[in-house]
């Protein structure tokens, strides 16, 4: 069925609102048009014009002090109290409506404004476009549901991006946020690098490169055997970022939404948040309080393994949009684990890493094959069981300022993680000192290898072996550690590998 003039007009007129404003998330802007220009063929309506959409660059507000809420050092900006200051699309945020419509059922104006955290003022206008132009209904008083209409809209818009929830900021105030936070970093001393390690006793000329490393803010490589501490290393000098980041839910970029906020890698400071939005509660007006579209977390740690591919640099998309791991832990610390063990050739992953830390920007691709470029600012950790001088290329290897060997201890170290790991399970201290003399003799005259994963296994061992209503320090004595030595599998020298600059290549691993 052809098009009537008044319909192709509308059209023509909503066609070009899409190219210059963006168009729905994750469309192609004339296919998108061209499946709508379908619909209205079938069902002989003339298609509605397009509300005109916003541009992003109304929010500048979060370089504003007078406009952000100080917590303890930490800035959350402040509420928007118009649709311009939100800085979202309209589409976008029209189409969040009915989706959150769709999968909540009726909603008032309040219920909206709690799932997508902004305020009514926001959105209110868009409502009664929706209501004026039939895709929204009002069956309950004050309550708004999807017509006939509307449902037919929604299913489109679904099936370009499924995301519901809080609504977006600009990819620009997130951009911002990042690279305002990553300003405020601090150097850390000698004493709070003893500090996250106490406990862990080490050497002292490798706990002066952690900290020469971390704060170099460079890429750094963590290699050596397996067992002797790269991921606990790793894992605590994440303690040294003790200032939480300001992350949001999730940023739009050309009318796409893409999420950022994940909990397996952000844990949130509920504490904070709660104190800053109570400490604003008893005020009516929304002038003064936080943009619940922002979260207050701990610093990101985001942790990637021998899972990980190239393609994993790009925005994913599985019917929504979520951001790659390298951009989820801006501010944070990024840890690449069992480098040389991917499924894919562990360089051109490396070779993904040159440019952003070169220019301290990445360039993502979204699977329509445009591009943005986000922020690269995080600490890159690399960690591998493997020799690094064989698996590395020249060009990745001489960006690495700081290539840190994880040894195996000493037998002098290695008798005080014993002590240490003993006295978890309530070993008297010079009780568990006798058992570490005896046992390192066993390992000397076993040809084993010490590892610092040791200790901690024995005494998972000694803890499993014990009835209900027993502990360690009443049965662990010299015969039992005997029995659980012998089974407690073995590394034995003439199997091990060892690595350039190790005490044990060189014979010493003995030295106390």
């Amino acid at each position: 069925m052809a098009l009537s003039a008044a319909a192709r007009a509308a059209l023509d007129q909503f066609k070009t609102q899409q190219m210059g404003t963006g168009t729905l998330p994750g469309t192609d802007p004339a296919s998108h048009s061209d499946q709508i220009e379908d619909d209205f063929v079938s069902s002989g309506e003339p298609a509605p014009v397009a509300a005109p959409a916003e541009t992003n660059g109304a929010w500048n507000r979060i370089n504003d002090p007078s406009t952000t809420i100080k917590m303890g050092g930490l800035f959350r900006p402040e509420q928007p109290k118009t649709f311009k200051e939100s800085g979202v699309s309209y589409r976008v945020l029209e189409g969040l409506i009915l989706k959150i419509i769709k999968q909540e059922g009726p909603q008032n104006q309040d219920q909206l404004a709690d799932v997508m955290k902004i305020s009514v003022n926001v959105f209110r206008d868009i409502l009664q476009s929706l209501n004026k132009r039939e895709l929204l209904d009002t069956p309950i008083p004050l309550h708004y549901d999807l017509t006939t209409k509307g449902r037919d809209l929604v299913n489109l818009v679904e099936a370009e991006d499924g995301y519901v929830g809080p609504a977006p900021v600009p990819f620009a105030a997130y951009c911002d946020m990042v690279r305002q936070q990553a300003k405020r970093e601090r150097r850390v001393s000698t004493e709070e690098v003893e500090e996250v390690f106490t406990g862990y006793p080490m050497r002292e000329s490798l706990k002066y490169t952690l900290k020469e490393g971390f704060n170099s803010q460079r890429v750094m490589i963590f290699y050596g055997p397996p067992g002797n501490g790269k991921s606990l290393i790793t894992d605590n000098l994440h303690r040294l970022l003790k200032e939480p980041v300001l992350l949001p839910y999730a940023f739009e970029y050309n009318s796409k939404v893409v999420q950022l906020f994940d909990p397996a890698y952000h844990h949130l400071r509920d504490d904070l948040m709660k104190k800053e939005e109570d400490d604003t509660a008893g005020s009516v007006s929304t002038a003064g309080k936080p943009d619940r579209r922002w979260l207050i977390s701990d610093a990101p740690l985001v942790v990637v393994g021998t899972e990980f591919k190239v393609a994993q640099f790009d925005i994913a998309f599985d019917g929504q949009y979520f951001a790659p791991p390298h951009v989820k832990s801006n501010n944070g610390i990024f840890i690449f684990d069992d480098l040389g063990r991917q499924t894919e050739n562990h360089n051109m992953i490396l070779n993904m890493f040159i440019y952003p830390l070169e220019q301290r920007e990445s360039i993502i691709r979204f699977s329509g094959g445009s591009s943005m470029r986000a922020p690269f600012l995080q600490r890159l950790f690399l960690s591998t069981n493997l020799n690094h001088e064989e698996i590395l290329d020249d060009a990745f290897k001489r960006r690495l300022l700081y290539q840190v060997l994880v040894d195996r201890p000493t037998t002098k170290l290695w008798k005080q993680i014993f002590i240490n790991e003993a006295g978890k399970v309530g070993i008297d201290r010079r009780i568990s000192a006798e058992l570490a003399e005896n046992v390192v003799e066993w390992y000397k005259a076993d040809d084993r290898v010490f590892r610092a994963c040791d200790p901690r296994n024995l005494m998972v061992m000694t803890d499993a072996s014990l009835d209900i209503g027993q502990r360690a320090s009443d049965v662990l004595d010299l015969p039992k550690m005997r029995n659980i030595y012998d089974r407690y599998p073995a590394a034995f020298r003439k199997d091990s590998k060892f690595f350039v600059g190790s005490m044990d290549s060189t014979g010493a691993g003995d030295e106390e």
